[in-house]
Parts: structure tokens; C-alpha cells; sequence
């Protein structure tokens, strides 16, 4: 899976544009997300989309804004969590 683009829509709320390259389809089940201090939020309860083989979707990315919160020009770390493996994107 492969970041295409993200948008940072309000302080808590970050659009993903993700792609699935891949032979198979890629069901998401959870993120986590860390900001360049550290701080941590994470959504293991999260029912995200599955992507099929070759297509490109969009995932919104939100967090409740008590850890951290989204500014543009920070850096943060976004790990989407499937049945099988972890796939780590960095926002600059």
C-alpha cells in the first residue's frame, strides 16, 4: 500500500490517499497515529474500507485532539494496521 497524497482538513481530522498495488485485496482494521513529540493516539476499533488490488481510495484519519493535534508544517507518523502486516506513513 502506498501514500499518494494527504490533506490536513482541521486539527483533527487528516485525509489519506491511499493505493493498493498489490495481487490482493487490503482490508484496514485499525491506525495509530504519533506526533514529532512522541504523543500518541490510536483507533484500534476503527471498521476502515477494504482496497481492491490496483484501486485508490481516500480514508479520513481522525483523532480526538487530546494527545495532539494536526497543524500544517509538523511532522507525523500514521501506521494503518490490516489483517496482515503495518504499513507506516510519514505527513511532513
Amino acid at each position: 500500500m502506498t501514500m499518494n497524497s494527504y490533506r490536513i482538513n482541521n486539527p483533527t481530522n487528516v485525509t489519506l490517499n491511499l493505493m493498493n498495488p498489490g495481487s490482493v485485496a487490503v482490508a484496514l482494521i485499525a491506525y495509530h497515529v504519533k506526533d514529532s513529540s512522541g504523543d500518541q493516539y490510536a483507533n484500534g476499533n476503527w471498521s476502515g474500507p477494504s482496497i481492491a488490488p490496483g484501486a485508490a481510495i481516500s480514508i479520513n484519519i481522525v483523532i480526538d485532539g487530546t494527545a495532539f493535534t494536526f497543524h500544517a508544517g509538523m511532522y507525523y507518523t500514521v501506521e494503518i494496521v490490516t489483517l496482515h502486516r503495518y504499513f507506516t506513513f510519514t505527513i511532513p
